[in-house]
C-alpha cells in the first residue's frame, strides 16, 4: 500500500475587520428630519367618503392607507388596508372572509356575482370614520428618522401623517424611511 501524503493545511486567513464607527448613526441618515423624505402632496380622504371611494384612491395612487381629515382640516385618523380588511373579517356577511385570499377565493365560488355585489354594498354604505383607526399618530416635519421608525415600529403602522400648524403636509411612510436609510446606490 503506498503511502498516502496528506496536502500540506492551508494557513486560515482571518475575516478583514470593518471599518469601524463610532454609532450607525455616522453612516445611515437617522438624524434627518422628517421632511426631507416624506411623500408629497398627501393622499387623503374625508370622514364622510364612501371606503369604496377610499379604496378606488388607494388603487388609483398605489398607496396602502390614508389619513383622514375632518371638515376643518384635521387629521382625525387613518384608513389602511388592515383596517378594512378587520371590517370584512369582522362582518356577519362575510364570516368565512379573514383576507384577501378569501375575498379572491369568494369571487371564485358558486355566486361570485351575488357574493361581490355585497360586498362592494358593504363598502360603499360604510363610511371611512366608522372604520378608520383613530386618533391618528402624527408626527412633526422635525422628527427624525430614527424617531419615525421608532414610533412605527411600536405601533405596528407603516406610515405617520406629517403635521405642521395642526394642517397635513405630507405622509412619512416605511417606504420612504427605507429609500432614506439605504440609498439605490448602495443596492446597486
Amino acid at each position: 500500500m503506498p503511502y498516502l501524503r496528506r496536502p500540506p493545511r492551508k494557513r486560515a486567513v482571518p475575516p478583514k475587520e470593518p471599518p469601524a464607527f463610532a454609532s450607525p448613526a455616522a453612516f445611515l441618515p437617522y438624524n434627518v428630519p422628517v421632511s426631507d423624505v416624506l411623500s408629497r402632496p398627501a393622499i387623503l380622504v374625508g370622514t364622510e367618503a364612501s371606503l369604496f371611494d377610499a379604496m378606488v384612491l388607494m388603487r388609483t395612487h398605489g398607496v396602502t392607507g390614508l389619513p383622514v381629515i375632518d371638515a376643518s382640516g384635521a387629521v382625525v385618523g387613518v384608513l389602511s388596508q388592515k383596517d378594512l380588511a378587520r371590517l370584512v373579517a369582522g362582518s356577519s356577511a362575510f364570516p368565512a372572509i379573514t383576507g384577501v385570499l378569501d375575498v379572491l377565493m369568494a369571487g371564485l365560488g358558486d355566486q361570485p356575482n351575488v357574493t361581490m355585489r355585497r360586498l362592494r354594498r358593504l363598502l360603499e354604505q360604510t363610511r371611512v370614520r366608522e372604520v378608520m383607526s383613530s386618533p391618528a399618530l402624527v408626527i412633526r416635519p422635525s422628527a427624525t428618522l430614527e424617531f419615525a421608525a421608532q414610533v412605527m415600529r411600536e405601533n405596528d403602522i407603516n406610515r405617520l401623517p406629517v403635521v405642521e400648524d395642526d394642517r397635513l403636509i405630507g405622509v412619512v411612510t416605511r417606504s420612504d424611511l427605507l429609500r432614506a436609510l439605504i440609498p439605490a446606490e448602495a443596492t446597486a
